[in-house]
């Protein structure tokens, strides 16, 4: 994975499976710092991942 803001490819990547059972990764860039969500290859938004704990725990 190359990060898509420096194009580096020393990438982090660490998947989470959330409360639901929804698998999602987060991915940081050591070179630039930039960090993403994705969920099933569709990159997310920190608070979608929010909202996605925030209603399994309802």
């Amino acid at each position: 994975m190359n990060c898509p803001e420096c194009s580096q490819s020393d990438v982090l990547e660490i998947e989470h499976i959330l409360p639901d059972e929804i698998e999602v990764r987060f991915f940081f860039c050591h070179n630039c710092e930039e960090k993403w969500w994705n969920r099933d290859g569709i990159d997310i938004d920190v608070t979608q991942v929010l909202e996605m704990v925030r209603q399994s725990k309802t």
